[in-house]
């Protein structure tokens, strides 16, 4: 069974026990029927009983993660554990943290955001030890609430320099603590350094508000967390660097093994963020399939990695990374592959720089409609400096994993990074690079569905059979 049709009614029950408070006997009842079902009935009948079966699933799944009521605006003595270093945000800091410890045992294990004046900073590992009391999400930023209740963090604790509590440093260097490190150490602080740091390790501390609202403006925003482009760039890396293991007995296991490990050792490195984990596992079934030297389905290996991330996380569904990271993946394999080979040539150059612009409108039209919704926003600019910034960005994460070996080579990624915020920059202050307009949830479903029926109709179509030689 394509995985595509095990996904959709996986998440359509998700969606459906998000809206829909079902009670348990109910889930339960309708997934032992559809099950019997699926054993007993016809063909057609089956097909039915299956998708039953796997709504329901999806549907227990997600209620399962429903959280307790949490005690909101009462002092509670806690101790934190920081997730992510502190990032500036407007005059502010702000990183996520989970509660290792607390009064109030139901909360043990949630996350929570951690907000600080200008002069606080911290880093992944850190703990704090401190009395303080958790507010609620404000009720007027609903869009932004639900967003980080989906993310399962329960509301936001603030301290400043002023403030009285623990400081507890983290023990030991981690990977990504000792990558960062190595970073600043070969490089100059600047804007550059700080688009480096995010790119090749996922630490997006040195980010001034201003740069990152130009990334934002220009629809390049993409690029400073470290998602399928960065690690589709690791791969190609790793995949080119233990090419002459092919020659070996088994060699082809071997380098896939090892690319695996080398591609997960570089997820951790970034810090194991959400989309850095998500591309991770996408790009791992990809090099399955090539190691069995079986034709893969693109479809099939990011519908499987859907499945396999809402099993462990349904909220993921709602999360919007989550769905701008498929719908750009599912806009590329639908959408620019296929143009790719109508537009190939012999030129290697030239179906580089084609490849590149395809991927590029491709992924920026998938999203327009989801972006003007959650952010009100369209960038017209981004389709045209997509090109030029991504080639960029390959150059940046390349150089910048190198240079964690030899540290010399960071020049290079400064340079590219340079040029980089230099051309976002331009895009974010043209005129009309950019224009607001917020969809409603009935236009934005309504863009999607028009974008599917058209492709679907276009992948049904018969392909012309090409006309057999004559010889003679």
């Amino acid at each position: 069974m394509p995985m595509a049709m095990v996904v959709i009614p996986f998440a359509i029950g998700i969606f459906f026990a998000e809206q829909w408070c079902m009670p348990w006997w109910l889930l339960i009842t309708t997934c032992i029927v559809a099950l019997a079902g699926a054993i007993s009935l016809s063909k057609g009948w089956q097909n039915i009983a299956i998708f039953v079966a796997i709504f329901a699933v999806g549907a227990i799944a997600h209620s399962l993660s429903y959280q307790s009521d949490i005690p909101y605006n009462k002092p509670l003595e806690i101790v934190l554990k920081l997730e992510t270093s502190s990032a500036e945000r407007n005059g502010y800091t702000s990183a996520e943290a989970k509660i290792e410890q607390s009064e109030e045992r139901s909360i043990e294990g949630k996350k929570v955001v951690l907000w600080g004046d200008s002069l606080i900073r911290f880093k992944a590992g850190d703990r704090l030890h401190l009395t303080t009391p958790i507010r609620p999400f404000r009720a007027e930023r609903r869009a932004y609430a639900e967003l980080m209740h989906h993310r399962q963090i329960i509301g936001s604790v603030s301290v400043n320099h002023r403030a009285t509590y623990e400081y507890i440093p983290a023990t030991r260097v981690s990977l990504h603590d000792w990558a960062v490190g190595r970073l600043q150490s070969a490089l100059k602080p600047s804007d550059a350094r700080a688009v480096v740091l995010a790119m090749t390790t996922g630490d997006k501390g040195e980010i001034r508000s201003e740069l990152r609202d130009s990334y934002s403006a220009s629809g390049t925003s993409h690029l400073l967390a470290v998602s399928g482009l960065h690690i589709g760039i690791a791969f190609m890396l790793i995949n080119l660097l233990l090419l002459p293991l092919v020659l070996l007995r088994y060699g082809n296991v071997v380098r896939s093994v090892a690319a695996v490990a080398l591609i997960w050792i570089y997820v951790w490195l970034c810090g194991m963020s959400p989309s850095a984990m998500r591309a991770a596992i996408m790009f791992s079934l990809l090099q399955f399939s090539l190691s069995s030297l079986r034709e893969y389905v693109s479809v099939n290996i990011l519908a499987g990695t859907a499945f396999i991330m809402l099993v462990f996380d349904s909220h993921l569904l709602f999360d919007i990374s989550f769905q701008l990271s498929f719908i750009a993946v599912a806009g590329i394999v639908l959408w620019a592959m296929p143009l790719y080979r109508l537009c190939a040539t012999r030129y290697k150059v030239v179906n580089t720089f084609v490849a590149i612009l395809l991927v590029g409108i491709a992924s920026t039209i998938a999203t327009m409609p989801l972006v003007a919704r959650t952010f009100g926003t369209i960038s017209l600019v981004g389709v045209l400096i997509n090109p030029a910034v991504i080639v960029l960005a390959n150059i940046v994460v390349f150089a910048g994993v190198i240079s964690l070996i030899i540290p010399p080579v960071a020049v290079v990624a400064e340079w590219a990074a340079e040029w980089q915020n230099h051309i976002v920059e331009w895009g974010a202050s043209l005129r009309y690079g950019h224009f607001d307009l917020e969809l409603s949830d009935w236009a934005m479903w309504g863009a999607i569905l028009l974008f599917t029926v058209v492709t679907i109709t276009i992948l049904l179509l018969p392909k012309r059979k090409k006309a057999p030689k004559i010889e003679g």
